[in-house]
């Protein structure tokens, strides 16, 4: 295996920084650049991501073990619960620390994470490495590597030392870049709000114009004067409503204007809509409820946890399985789980038909609904499962049925 001075020597495949300074200085120019800064500016991406990342640090964090009946039981004696359910390190919250993981992964496309370990090989702690760090990437006798410099420090990790949290691939290893998939949109949307901003910002609505009909003899420095003056007094939003005195030699107008007020709108609208869809949040989680297609919130979150949520979840959990537990830990069962339930509430009739339904059929017991509802319990008699009587197997009543019924055979 190289060292990591032959390795900081390598052309690394991807340099990410300079690949979208290029970009931008290429395909736009430096003063058209459209960014990361700039997107987060727009509401909808930053709703977009703020969505995901609270979803995401909201849910339960925990490591279980997993038996051949397809239960699990949480591990809190294991030595990275207190890690993965309450804080990676010293100074960050569980929730902290997956919720910034998830809000970089959708602004930048990576998110990555420092694996400490002790002397024994155990997971002591984990933190955020800023996106900027991480500066590229290299494949050497099959083994993966990240260039990393924090300004002060150049060195290269080995991906056993890092957790990577990216969004889809093009080839397997670097998430691509949302904000560059949406460069066209939140660039139009940009735009449009900049230009509705100074619209507004220097004249409101226009729907005069100030004509001059200067004489002869007319000083022309006194007259673009009294214009400038005018236009202190009387133009923008905050002199709406005054009593317009004109400059002299002029006279207000009718002019018909074309301004796409409407139009910019609209595309406003629209690209929010294309925003959303890929970062697939639901449109009425972002204040669009024209375009909802579904009537019921749980079907809403429903829909939402399935084709959002789950397959984030899965990527966060291949990632800390491969990475934090190992090899014999995953052949016998233990696994690292986000905890989703939560993220589907029901209104209370339906709970109770659900639960109604489970401890018919033994899943659950009187003692776990009171726990999921917050009643005391009945003490150990509601540890009990309980069936149904009054249904039989047809197996069970063809060989009971002489029996029961007095036939003879």
């Amino acid at each position: 295996m190289s060292t990591f001075s032959s390795l900081l020597k390598r052309i690394f495949i991807r340099e990410p920084e300079d690949f979208i300074k290029k970009f931008n200085e290429i395909e736009l120019g430096a003063e058209n650049s459209f960014n990361e800064a700039a997107a987060e500016n727009i509401a909808t991406v930053y709703t977009c991501a703020k969505i995901l990342a609270e979803d995401i640090g909201s849910l339960p964090l925990n490591i279980y073990m997993n038996d051949e009946a397809g239960g699990k039981t949480i591990l809190r004696d294991d030595y990275r619960y207190g890690l993965l359910h309450y804080g990676p390190n010293n100074y960050t919250t569980s929730q902290a620390f997956f919720s910034t993981l998830e809000y970089i992964r959708n602004i930048k496309g990576n998110s990555f994470a420092r694996i400490y370990r002790d002397s024994k090989g155990y997971v002591s702690s984990l933190s955020i490495i800023p996106p900027s760090y991480i500066t590229g990437y290299s494949i050497n006798n099959n083994e993966l590597y990240y260039k990393y410099d924090d300004g002060e420090k150049e060195a290269v990790l080995n991906a056993s030392e890092v957790l990577h949290f990216k969004s889809i691939s093009d080839d397997g290893v670097w998430g691509i870049n949302p904000i560059e998939k949406l460069r066209l949109n939140l660039s139009v949307t940009h735009k449009a709000f900049t230009t509705i901003d100074n619209f507004y910002s220097n004249n409101a609505t226009s729907p005069k114009v100030l004509e001059t009909l200067i004489p002869e003899g007319i000083n022309p420095r006194e007259w673009q004067e009294k214009i400038t003056e005018f236009n202190e007094k009387y133009v923008g939003t905050r002199n709406a409503g005054k009593i317009i005195t004109l400059p002299p030699f002029t006279k207000l107008s009718d002019v018909t204007l074309n301004f796409a007020d409407a139009q910019f709108i609209s595309t406003i609208k629209f690209n929010a809509d294309q925003i959303s869809s890929l970062y697939k949040i639901p449109p009425h989680l972002v204040g669009n409820f024209e375009s909802s297609k579904f009537n019921n919130l749980e079907q809403l979150q429903l829909n939402y946890k399935i084709s959002t949520i789950r397959p984030i979840l899965r990527m966060y959990r291949q990632e800390m399985e491969s990475k934090l537990i190992t090899t014999e830990e995953r052949v016998n069962g233990v696994s690292i789980e986000f905890n989703s339930n939560a993220l589907v509430e029901t209104d209370s009739r339906s709970r109770m038909e659900n639960y109604k339904t489970l401890f018919s059929v033994g899943a659950i017991t009187p003692n776990q609904i009171c726990k999921y509802e917050g009643y005391p319990s009945y003490g150990p008699a509601g540890d009990q499962h309980f069936v149904m009587t009054n249904l039989m197997s047809v197996e069970k009543y063809n060989d009971k049925k002489p029996q029961q019924t007095g036939f003879q055979e």
